[in-house]
């Protein structure tokens, strides 16, 4: 990764953990008037902060392209047809079907943040569970 990329990354990141510091209490009472629920996002956004201050800090080298952030462009394969879908992760304010951007509190988005390439997710959705693996996960600005 180029030097630029890299800086333009822990930018993001940052800029994320901002995002998150101001607004998780007001988007989880307002997207999630489930507790149980909301329990469960809160830790999934405890989790990647985590994971972003491990990053930033260090401890955790060289996963841009090897796990899903929040900016990344994820490739996945759907487990019964072999179909291939790829999506951007976004925050919710950035969504954008026509283009792929899901966000991290779909069910898909939840289920790929944090994962590896080579992953098999389960997810569960509206319309009912699937199974896809995660083939390609590359950062993108």
């Amino acid at each position: 990764m180029s030097h630029s990329l890299e800086q333009t990354f822990r930018q993001d990141l940052r800029e994320q953990l901002a995002y998150f510091e101001k607004e998780t209490s007001e988007l989880l009472r307002k997207a999630y008037p489930d507790l149980a629920k909301r329990d469960a996002i809160h830790a999934l956004v405890s989790k990647y902060c985590d994971h972003i201050y491990g990053y930033l800090n260090g401890d955790i080298l060289g996963e841009i392209d090897e796990c899903v952030w929040i900016g990344s462009v994820v490739t996945i394969i759907d487990e019964i047809d072999g179909t291939e879908e790829r999506y951007k992760i976004v925050l919710p304010h950035e969504i954008n079907a026509d283009l792929g951007h899901i966000s991290f509190l779909s069910p898909l988005g939840s289920r790929l943040l944090l994962a590896h390439k080579g992953d098999r997710i389960e997810v569960d959705s509206p319309s009912g569970s699937y199974g896809v693996m995660l083939f390609e996960a590359a950062y993108e600005k």
